[in-house]
């Protein structure tokens, strides 16, 4: 745990005192250098006499409306209570978030199989080392990303939500139903990207954060709070918005 959060306090040093700034996005419009002849049709002629033929480019520009795909491996570090019955694992992450300019509205999956380290009681059940849980983690989470020169910086704030499935009931003869909670995280996520085409990005990525959650309304036995390190690649991309626009 301490070892983490030196990691967290040198990335953050490292990017606010050494001013390593990310990503670029273009903002300028893009326009083809071909151009259109736009001529007077008599069907729209009204009260008009004259209306001179002129020309036009085809033009394109970001709508600042993009999707971001991530996929990567995460691992998290319990308090000790937690750890005894659990351990610390690590789980896959598959990531969707909608973008809007610099600002990222994110859905996180981190699904996993462990078996417990030790007994617990659930609703006078006792739940065996033998049982195979799956500690599910759901995010929803608004981030705002600092695009800098080498790298982007995006800190961020959200929900998660985390469920506890036995998938071996079968052969435990017993089903369980394990309280869900609910807590708040927040952390950064750094980001090395790569262009690919205009408006289009692959980037790795490297995600610091920390969950306030409270695991004792699921068993008194259990403690709070978890620490989470994420490493992955990802696909950024905007949509672009198309349009006429005329030559003078």
């Amino acid at each position: 745990m301490k070892k983490l959060i030196k990691i967290l306090t040198f990335f953050i040093c490292f990017i606010a005192i050494g001013q390593i700034f990310g990503q670029k996005i273009d903002n300028e419009t893009f326009c083809s250098p071909d151009t259109v002849l736009i001529e007077y049709r008599e069907h729209i002629k009204s009260t008009i006499d004259s209306f001179p033929p002129y020309k036009v480019v085809w033009c394109e520009k970001y709508s600042k409306i993009g999707i971001r795909l991530e996929i990567g491996v995460s691992g998290f570090l319990y308090n000790r209570n937690t750890k005894d019955w659990i351990g610390n694992h690590i789980a896959p992450n598959f990531n969707f978030i909608f973008v809007y300019d610099k600002f990222n509205f994110g859905f996180r999956f981190k699904p996993f199989t462990v078996s417990p380290n030790k007994e617990l009681l659930f609703e006078n059940k006792i739940l065996k080392k033998e049982a195979k849980v799956n500690p599910i983690k759901l995010d929803f989470y608004v981030g705002y990303s600092f695009d800098l020169k080498y790298l982007s910086i995006e800190p961020y704030l959200g929900v998660s939500r985390n469920s506890f499935f036995v998938i071996n009931q079968d052969e435990l003869d017993e089903i369980f139903s394990i309280q869900k909670v609910t807590g708040f995280i927040n952390g950064i996520t750094v980001n090395k990207y790569f262009n690919i085409k205009k408006y289009h990005y692959i980037s790795v990525f490297l995600n610091l954060g920390y969950s306030i959650v409270n695991y004792k309304k699921i068993h008194n036995e259990l403690g709070t709070n978890y620490f989470e390190s994420s490493l992955g690649v990802a696909y950024k991309g905007f949509f672009t918005r198309k349009f006429v626009q005329k030559i003078e």
